[in-house]
């Protein structure tokens, strides 16, 4: 039974072929095509692209910028921010950066490019911000920038500027030519740079008076506290900015020393 079946299927098979070959004629034979084909052909699918580089694998996790759009909820407590204020400011001050190897988030403020406040925070799950940091961190840069708008910090700015792009040429080029007089220009130099610190100083304080009238005494000092926690050296300031320790004596300084006194009569 198995062989007629095997000889049946070898019987249709021949028909089925004549039948394909009579409808659609006789099989061609491959036929390459020539060069101007080929050329004519590559003219019409246009220029390709390269082939993209290789990266190391895994070097975006150290770094990662946000180039098109920043999150939703960074937006959110912009806008939020700014009603609180109230100040009109478009969003694309705003430029915010995540970073693996960012622990202590940060804000600066730059008189120079689009992105004015630059947020920078940690991108690892287990050190996620809280709300009451990214609402100090947002209206900390909001505030220093208001204050940066102001004429006579900007023309200080300017001047302070150019005093240190003057003495260090100066500087420089008098102790290329071994001059006793590139004293001066150093000494200039120093000044500006402990000015520049000052100021600095003065105006981070100055914020922080306003954005505790934005947003009340207890929630900066909250989130304060929250930025103190996380941070390894609250006390330890960085160039022309007070540490956190200094910003929380002078905001939260009165109600510490009222819950320290209260827990102490507890005690006793």
């Amino acid at each position: 039974m198995y062989e007629w079946k095997q000889e049946g299927s070898n019987r249709e098979q021949p028909d089925l072929e004549e039948s394909l070959a009579t409808y659609y004629g006789p099989q061609m034979r491959e036929q390459p095509l020539s060069s101007a084909s080929w050329q004519r052909l590559r003219s019409q699918l246009g220029p390709q692209r390269p082939p993209r580089k290789w990266r190391k694998p895994g070097l975006h996790r150290f770094w990662r910028r946000n180039d098109r759009s920043d999150p939703a909820y960074i937006r959110e407590t912009f806008y939020r921010m700014t009603h609180e204020a109230p100040v009109f400011y478009p969003v694309s001050l705003l430029q915010c950066s995540f970073s693996a190897r960012t622990r202590m988030p940060s804000v600066e403020v730059s008189a120079f490019g689009r992105n004015k406040i630059k947020l920078r925070l940690p991108s690892t799950t287990e050190m996620l911000i809280s709300q009451p940091e990214l609402d100090v961190l947002v209206a900390t840069g909001l505030a220093r920038y208001q204050y940066e708008q102001e004429p006579k910090h900007r023309v200080l700015r300017l001047l302070l500027d150019f005093a240190l792009l003057l003495s260090s040429v100066a500087a420089i080029l008098f102790i290329l030519q071994d001059r006793l007089i590139s004293i001066i220009p150093i000494a200039i130099l120093l000044c500006a740079l402990w000015l520049l610190h000052l100021h600095g100083r003065r105006l981070a304080f100055r914020a922080d008076v306003l954005i505790v009238q934005w947003l009340g005494r207890e929630a900066v000092c909250r989130g304060l506290h929250a930025l103190a926690d996380r941070s390894r050296s609250p006390r330890r300031g960085k160039w022309g900015e007070p540490s956190l320790a200094e910003r929380i004596e002078r905001v939260c300084g009165s109600r510490v020393t009222i819950e320290e006194d209260r827990l102490m009569h507890v005690g006793r």
